[in-house]
């Protein structure tokens, strides 16, 4: 009645164990989802915002230019009839005068009006009126009707000196006629903010509307993707029981005729066995009873293959090394290496133990192998179970039904424990059957050889 009750318990704390890790499981596919998400976001931010100042900045730009050529055909130009060939006093302070309100806020640096020969016909800082410089073919080109211009550089020109200090500027080009037709060059420097104010407006704007519509789009995939995962750990939940009922009907069979064999076979066999022995050989080294004998040995060794009950954590070092002399009374050097401890459910320790016993049974009666090895060992957070020989190996060709069965029944064994079964085999060169069940926790690794 006790071990009912234990092992009942040992079901439910193996069900709570699975509901756990499906859960974190979940919870590990949001966060991995969220975490893509927010990574895609940025990859697409960042380039985003690049363009979005780009695009700010041009826009600046145009607004720059377009308010000095309101100046200078508004406000500069009227005032200039005929255009002197040195700068006139007078004309200077009216200019001046126009031209106050819009220095006053600070955002024009500094004001030129240049003549087609060259010479600074105006400029706020009167020490440049009347200096003369040779104009740029681009400039000449503006003279004779192109489009207007404007960059942000450092100013660092010879007729910059009074803007050499100051940083990056904006510097703005435009061409219009005086009063008298005459053509004129205007050249006007913004502070940088009036193009750098506008981007991070521009930019701060633009922030709230993508993370918003990320945020939707995360939220809209989210829903759905964790209904997808629900659905396939169901899926996965219910294709286990199936497997674990398949995997228990069967024990049960094997257990059946275990008992079938032993109780009954084996007991008849053994009586007649006493019976023959008293009667003569029939041939050399031929006797009745001794041939019984040695088949009633077989059905022995037939009975404990099929018959195969659960193992404990503490019993699966003791049931691996059983394992390990049966393959030395066959002649097979084998070496069992165990980390401990072991922090296995009965479930695992089982998984492990069936596991490890097609593996060593095939091995015997296929391999031809020389040398065996068992390695149950802590690999970060996993355990692993190696199983490797020297044999023969097989080809995916080379095993016939019932071998191919025994590999589809370790598989069965792994997915209802929840392990990851590798099986690598090439001719020649051996075996090795390697099964691995993921954990939690700090354990400590202590190695013991068998």
């Amino acid at each position: 009645m006790r071990g009912a009750v234990d092992r009942t318990k040992a079901k439910a704390d193996t069900s709570t164990g699975t509901l756990v890790e499906e859960g974190s499981a979940v919870r590990s596919a949001i966060v991995k989802f969220l975490a893509t998400g927010l990574v895609v976001l940025a990859v697409v931010a960042i380039p985003f915002s690049f363009w979005v100042r780009a695009v700010s900045r041009d826009l600046a730009l145009e607004d720059a230019v377009e308010l000095t050529q309101r100046l200078a055909d508004y406000v500069i130009s009227p005032v200039l009839g005929v255009v002197p060939e040195e700068p006139d006093p007078e004309v200077l302070s009216r200019i001046d005068t126009r031209l106050a309100p819009w220095l006053a806020d600070e955002s024009i640096v500094r004001i030129k009006v240049w003549s087609a020969e060259g010479t600074i016909l105006y400029s706020d800082r009167s020490e440049l009126a009347g200096s003369k410089f040779e104009l740029e073919p681009w400039a000449r080109e503006l003279l004779a009707g192109g489009p207007g211009v404007a960059t942000v550089e450092v100013q660092e020109e010879e007729e910059n000196q009074f803007e050499s200090g100051d940083g990056e500027l904006v510097e703005v080009y435009v061409a219009s006629r005086s009063a008298g037709g005459v053509p004129l060059l205007f050249e006007v420097y913004f502070d940088d903010a009036v193009v750098r104010g506008p981007e991070n407006q521009f930019l701060l704007g633009m922030i709230p509307v993508l993370l918003v519509a990320g945020a939707v789009l995360q939220g809209g995939q989210l829903i759905p993707g964790i209904r997808l995962a629900r659905q396939v750990q169901k899926h996965q939940r219910e294709r286990r029981a199936i497997l674990q009922q398949a995997i228990d009907a069967g024990e049960r069979e094997r257990m059946r005729l275990a008992a079938a064999l032993h109780d009954d076979i084996i007991q008849d066999l053994a009586g007649l066995a006493y019976v023959l022995e008293p009667l003569p050989e029939l041939g050399p080294n031929i006797a009745p009873g001794a041939v019984l004998q040695d088949t009633i040995g077989k059905l022995r060794g037939i009975t404990a293959e099929l018959y195969s009950s659960s193992v404990t954590a503490d019993e699966l070092p003791r049931a691996l090394g059983i394992l390990a002399e049966r393959a030395r009374s066959q002649g097979i050097r084998t070496i069992v290496r165990i980390d401990h401890p072991l922090p296995f459910d009965d479930r695992q320790s089982t998984m492990f133990h069936r596991i490890a016993r097609e593996s060593v049974l095939n091995a015997i009666k296929h391999s031809e192998a020389k040398n065996m090895e068992l390695h149950l060992m802590r690999l970060g957070r996993s355990w692993d179970l190696n199983v490797s020989d020297d044999g023969v190996g097989f080809g995916s060709s080379d095993r016939s039904e019932s071998d191919h069965f025994g590999l589809r029944l370790m598989a069965d064994f792994a997915e209802t424990a929840g392990a990851r079964l590798e099986i690598t085999s090439t001719l020649d060169k051996g075996t090795s059957i390697r099964v691995r069940v993921p954990t939690n926790g700090a354990f400590a690794n202590r190695s013991v050889d068998a």
